[in-house]
């Protein structure tokens, strides 16, 4: 399958490809957890109930997290922008007059009315609609306040809106509001280096698939970080694409993460591979273009990374679906899904992309069909923990880092975590 393919020609690491099956074959063979891998704690179902944890999450969590809140095509040309309001807090992005990308509180500063309505729009200055106090678009500055005369001492150096820790990555734009937040690639590790044979700044929106669900966010994004639930819950008939006792994972600083998990018995059939490490390039079933340089174990296995604290993407050689997770309450979780495919010039998107976005979406019907039950047993006060298994440790470690990321310190004794997966880290 690879002849005349040299792999310096996937934009991926040998040397972690090579790891990586050292990994799943150790997870295979493996009979019990590696040797002195800590027992869990119960996770505290308070953690997923309490007003008090959800208020700790509110403030410090969604405050003081990279997230993402478009794509760099969304506003190509200066003056472009859209307003961002997931967490609640009312947000501009905009592309200045030196084109650079800017987020913005959309707060006027005079009285607290929007500085912009419209979703999304073009502009040359942000001019609240209430009392036309004017500011600049490319720092936020306060340009004009209409009877300046009547006000004492204003001073309008200090009256500017807010600026918003601002980055792109991959063709996403990145917010985080806090101001003194630490680089976005330096949040981001080692991801943009893995993801690198994705192109991900050439790949062009081609769907969509927003719903909401009766549940606290971390148990909806929690179901998307093992592979433990997966000939269950995606049972066909006994038949099943995935092994997932291979599954490996990798944990890494901040709370981001990597699961890859081996090809099963049946689909390494059906693949026509030796074995589930005879990584190939396949051709996909519905004709869609393969990214040239993404490496055969991406065609052959299910890869997928987490970006703390609400990213997840399932990849795949022909382009792959970003699922965000944002609360909307307690018990209710907004689950925005982004599907994109590599750039197919003029016109409509390949019609085949619409089976293979009505196909993802019959997976998730399987794997959210039960979060509204697990919220009311979750609230039951018959209920009152998670026992996690070694397959789970990615969503332990990603409890760790809510706790480290709120302040351990803020955290009531009763819903706190243990930090024990340290050592686990990959450098």
């Amino acid at each position: 399958m690879l002849k005349g393919k040299s792999m310096s020609e996937f934009l991926l690491d040998q040397k972690l490809v090579d790891r990586l099956v050292a990994d799943m074959e150790y997870e295979l063979d493996r009979k019990a957890p590696p040797e002195n891998f800590p027992k869990f704690p119960d996770i505290p179902s308070a953690r997923y109930t309490s007003t008090d944890f959800y208020d700790l999450e509110q403030k410090y969590l969604w405050n003081n997290s990279w997230l993402v809140a478009g794509r760099v095509e969304d506003i190509p040309d200066s003056g472009n922008y859209f307003l961002f309001e997931e967490t609640g807090i009312p947000l501009i992005v905009v592309r200045g007059n030196d084109n650079k990308i800017r987020c913005f509180s959309n707060t006027c500063r005079h009285r607290g009315a929007p500085v912009v309505r419209e979703k999304k729009g073009t502009i040359s200055r942000l001019q609240c609609q209430y009392h036309s106090w004017t500011y600049g678009i490319d720092n936020g500055e306060l340009l004009a306040v209409p009877d300046e005369r009547d006000f004492v001492d204003l001073c309008k150096e200090d009256r500017g809106l807010p600026e918003i820790s601002c980055d792109t990555w991959g063709g996403w734009i990145w917010i985080n509001i806090n101001p003194n937040a630490s680089p976005l690639i330096d949040f981001l590790g080692k991801i943009p280096a893995e993801m690198e044979q994705y192109q991900c700044e050439n790949l062009r929106l081609v769907g969509t698939d927003h719903r909401e669900v009766n549940c606290n966010w971390k148990v909806a994004i929690e179901a998307f970080q093992e592979v433990y639930h997966f000939r269950f819950i995606h049972d066909r008939g006994g038949w099943t694409s995935l092994n997932s006792r291979g599954g490996t994972m990798g944990l890494f600083k901040h709370g981001n993460s990597r699961m890859v998990v081996p090809r099963s018995k049946q689909m390494v059939e059906k693949l026509e591979m030796e074995s589930w490490k005879d990584f190939r390039i396949v051709t996909d079933p519905l004709g869609l273009e393969n990214i040239p340089t993404v490496h055969p174990i991406v065609h052959c296995t299910s890869y997928s990374f987490t970006i703390f604290p609400n990213f997840i993407t399932p990849l795949a050689a022909t382009g792959f679906p970003v699922m965000l997770f944002f609360p909307s309450g307690i018990d209710k979780t907004k689950i925005r899904i982004y599907h994109y495919a590599p750039d197919w010039g003029g016109g409509d998107p390949p019609e085949e992309w619409e089976q293979r976005i009505s196909e993802f979406a019959g997976v998730i019907d399987e794997d959210v069909w039960n979060l509204d039950a697990m919220q009311k047993a979750m609230e039951s006060p018959t209920y009152d923990g998670t026992p996690l298994c070694y397959q789970e440790r990615r969503i332990y470690n990603m409890q760790e880092v809510i706790d480290r990321v709120i302040g351990v310190e803020k955290i009531p004794k009763e819903m706190a975590v243990a930090q024990l997966l340290d050592k686990y880290i990959e450098e």
